[in-house]
């Protein structure tokens, strides 16, 4: 009975987060920050956060799994495997349609390189439920870049009683996103509706593209109301893999890959410009072709350590911007 008794604490000694991450020095230069709070949130919004995940050791970090500790939240993480001297993000959003008050949240990191360990991210919340959002948040969906991008829009509903109750001012992240705040309706009794139009820019990048639309209103006690903005921009070009990892290499060693870079129509491929030395990619055949075989050829440099550079890919698409194609490698004695 003794026995089992102090298995049983050990047990529990060994699984506390507080000593799963002692000696752990990675975790802590790896996960700069582990905690946020939206603050005041209006009830229907999808608030979302990003925990930058920066690799500063000379080791390779894997997360293996996750876990989330509300079934409200939804985890996106940028990649699974961080090579030395590169980073990642882990975005969580949380969706307070069903809740009210105060909301804790947020998910668990499951690594299993360099080390083992499990690592808390914490999310909070206060959801009113006088301010409402229908939908959640801005939401373009899937789009294709152009000139001219279409428009997503919501619906901001304020039900406190206040009949001056307004909203001031609004900001965004960035200059890639353009929004327009209008005022539907006012009545006697302090019901307030607005509708939120927002449209992209053209300067915005391809791929998965996140913002923040901040509402200010003059209520001190919720001075601002924050608004999710994402899309996935599509790109006319596509190079697969988009990422590649060379491995661990000795000074002076090459190692050659192929990559696929194709489109919808027929381009050709006007320039090919990589960021380091060591990275030479091959003669493209000429002419226009819908998808074109391009070898890179890497050569370890001297110097040992992390590695990483991007190669540029221009085309004569008209308005598309260049693909990236990132490179990662390990330099040994």
């Amino acid at each position: 009975m003794r026995r089992t008794m102090l298995m049983g604490l050990l047990g529990m000694v060994i699984s506390s987060p507080a000593v799963r991450a002692q000696g752990l020095d990675w975790v802590a230069s790896a996960l700069p920050e582990r905690a946020y709070d939206f603050g005041t949130v209006a009830r229907g919004s999808q608030v979302r956060h990003a925990f930058p995940l920066i690799n500063q050791s000379d080791q390779e970090i894997r997360i293996a799994d996750w876990r989330t500790k509300c079934g409200c939240t939804n985890v996106r993480v940028g990649a699974k495997v961080i090579p030395p001297g590169t980073q990642t993000t882990i975005e969580a959003t949380i969706d307070t349609t069903k809740f009210l008050g105060y909301k804790p949240s947020g998910l668990t990191l499951i690594f299993d390189r360099p080390t083992f360990v499990e690592v808390d991210l914490n999310l909070t919340c206060f959801i009113r439920g006088d301010i409402m959002m229908n939908p959640g948040q801005m939401d373009f969906g899937i789009v294709r870049r152009s000139d001219k991008m279409p428009p997503a829009s919501l619906t901001l509903t304020y039900a406190g009683g206040r009949s001056d109750w307004e909203v001031t001012k609004m900001k965004t992240l960035s200059s890639k996103v353009k929004a327009e705040l209008r005022e539907l309706s006012r009545t006697a009794d302090g019901q307030i509706n607005y509708t939120l139009t927002a449209t992209l820019q053209p300067g915005v990048s391809n791929g998965y593209f996140k913002d923040e639309i901040k509402l200010l209103t003059n209520d001190p006690s919720s001075p601002s109301i924050p608004i999710s903005v994402v899309a996935n921009i599509q790109s006319a070009v596509a190079v697969t893999p988009s990422i590649i990892n060379f491995g661990g290499l000795r000074p002076g060693q090459s190692v050659s890959k192929t990559v696929l870079v194709r489109s919808a129509q027929p381009f050709s491929i006007t320039r090919l410009a990589p960021s380091q030395e060591g990275l030479q990619p091959g003669e493209d055949e000429k002419g226009p072709r819908a998808a074109h075989q391009l070898k890179l050829i890497f050569k370890a440099p001297e110097q040992t350590g992390p590695y990483h550079a991007t190669l540029t890919i221009e085309t004569d698409i008209k308005d598309e911007p260049p693909a990236l194609l990132k490179t990662f490698a390990t330099v040994v004695p």
